[in-house]
């Protein structure tokens, strides 16, 4: 496995330049204010103020017009009964500071507890669209994080909030911000469109420091899922949100043209993990930190940019596969920009399953300028008989341990694994070859037996030690015709260091049947005095 270890002082020692792939400072967040699309909220027609912090009965019917007090759920039916012009709604807050309203002087927080209903969810669909929850509109209470705490009823077996009825249109446009989930099955669930997640703690304690596990049981996790987009829902926006502890996914990803960026996935509220394992032998055993499962996505053209996924770990059989940070399937999809296995510290605490997996035959999916540390298995992992299209550009992979091998598997873990399940075409075609290495001058060709014309060559430093990684984006070059090309190194090589390559097409067919755009695995280590290891070839000594 691999040691904790402070990303900066790695930097120093490896020579890394991450200036390119900017990390969270110490305690911040990833803000997704200048990288999300925007959703213009107009101001309120109607306001309605929830102002007691129980929950009395489990009414469809009542409202905060025909009954008091007015509770969360009352403001849900009377905003889901509005007509057109009666929109946009805003729910906001003002809970007296009494404990019998929920009221933690302690923490300055409020808790809503739910009472269970027959229904799946235990609240009625925002209906109608332009609806507005905002848990930031309480006055007083804590100053960071939500000051409204949605708990759930029971063993958590129940639904939370239900954004929209269905896609068709006439739902969409809703906000939901400032607001704490415990004790859900899924706490948010996603029909319509264009609507806007941010702010929110999903599984979190009270505190914000550890999960909030269900049944107080870690194999039970904070919930199945944080956030649930549904089949053929667009436009929505999940940002600056934070998700801990989840059994199955932290969020799934449906429809098309949906975003999830600024997110911090598997931590605390801080971003910074302290109860992570160093001990080699404990690290993705039982007494380590739980940050749940990362995200999954299937449908078209999400965007997944600027995220923070450490920790990740789920409380499941010790020959079980780990959840992976980010799971695709599908096309068009942008991953950029991600941190992986490195914490708001910017230590390296890893991830217990791959960092990214291209999954059942993705096509278009760019992954750009990620940095992805220590994960339990491959950084990146490309499989499917119809894999064909994406691009794999400017991603930092830094492992500290061999990459395992594991039981069962076909093939080895790796930086970019290759999955058994990929076209033979594409798993036997060669990435550059390194020819020479004369201080910064850098050279090459085609790899053997794969012609790669006017072909994109991205040039990536390792040391010589056994374990592939990408340790720093050198530089780039475009081959010519004939797959020939040549590029300037930032820096001479020392004797612990290597140089790997990719190869990205540029045109159709350059790998049989496979579109330009599409980027190579891997090549084998070259170091200066024509060495290439993996295999071991001896030129010019």
């Amino acid at each position: 496995m691999f040691r904790k270890r402070s990303l900066p002082i790695f930097s120093l020692l490896a020579a890394l330049s991450l200036s390119m792939l900017p990390l969270a400072g110490q305690g911040s967040r990833v803000s997704a204010a200048d990288t999300a699309p925007r959703h213009e909220t107009a101001s309120p027609v109607t306001v309605i103020t929830v102002d007691s912090g129980t929950d009395p009965d489990t009414s469809k019917s009542k409202t905060c017009v025909s009954d008091t007090p007015c509770t969360l759920r009352r403001a849900i039916v009377q905003a889901r009964g509005l007509s057109a012009a009666e929109r946009p709604v805003l729910i906001q807050f003002d809970i007296p500071q009494d404990a019998h309203e929920g009221y933690d002087s302690t923490l300055g927080i409020w808790k809503i507890q739910v009472q269970s209903t027959s229904d799946p969810s235990v609240f009625r669909s925002l209906d109608g669209g332009q609806v507005t929850i905002d848990g930031s509109t309480q006055p007083g209470g804590a100053t960071s994080g939500p000051k409204i705490f949605i708990v759930g009823p029971s063993t958590g077996s129940r639904d939370g909030l239900l954004v929209g009825a269905n896609a068709a249109g006439g739902h969409d446009g809703n906000t939901i911000r400032g607001l704490a989930f415990q004790n859900f099955k899924t706490h948010l669930t996603v029909n319509s469109n264009d609507n806007l997640i941010e702010d929110n703690w999903f599984g979190l304690s009270d505190d914000g420091t550890t999960p909030y596990l269900r049944n107080d049981d870690p194999q039970d996790g904070s919930g199945s899922a944080g956030v649930a987009l549904s089949a053929g829902v667009s436009g929505n926006t999940i940002q600056d949100n934070i998700f801990l502890g989840f059994d199955g996914v932290a969020a799934a990803l449906r429809g098309d043209d949906n975003t999830f960026t600024g997110n911090y996935v598997g931590t605390p509220a801080d971003g910074i993990i302290r109860g992570k394992q160093s001990d080699p032998s404990l690290i993705c055993t039982s007494v380590d930190w739980l940050g749940g499962g990362g995200i999954s996505m299937e449908g078209n053209n999400h965007t997944i940019t600027n995220n923070v996924f450490a920790g990740l770990r789920q409380e499941i059989f010790h020959i079980s596969t780990q959840p992976d940070a980010i799971r695709v399937t599908g096309t068009g999809h942008l991953i950029a920009n991600n941190q992986i296995g490195v914490d708001a510290a910017d230590v390296q605490v890893g991830v217990c399953g791959r960092g990214v997996y291209l999954s059942d035959s993705p096509k278009k999916v760019q992954v750009t300028g990620n940095t992805i540390a220590n994960s339990g298995l491959s950084g990146i992992s490309l499989n499917g008989a119809l894999y064909d299209e994406n691009t794999l550009r400017s991603n930092l992979i830094i492992q500290e341990a061999d990459w395992p091998f594991v039981q069962g598997s076909l093939k080895g873990e790796d930086a970019i694994q290759l999955g058994p399940g990929l076209p033979d075409d594409f798993e036997h075609f060669r990435p550059a070859e390194v020819l020479s290495i004369d201080g910064t001058t850098v050279s090459g060709s085609s790899g053997t037996n794969s012609p790669c014309p006017n072909c994109t060559i991205e040039i990536f430093l390792d040391d010589t030690d056994a374990v592939t990684e990408t340790l720093q984006v050198l530089t780039t070059a475009v081959a010519d015709a004939n797959g020939n090309w040549s590029a300037t190194l930032p820096f001479e090589l020392s004797a612990s260091q290597g140089l790997r390559t990719t190869s990205t097409t540029a045109q159709y067919n350059t790998i049989p049947y496979m579109h330009a755009g599409t980027t190579t695995g891997l090549s084998t280590l070259y170091v200066s005095g024509y060495e290439i290891y993996l295999p071991l070839i001896l030129r010019g000594q």
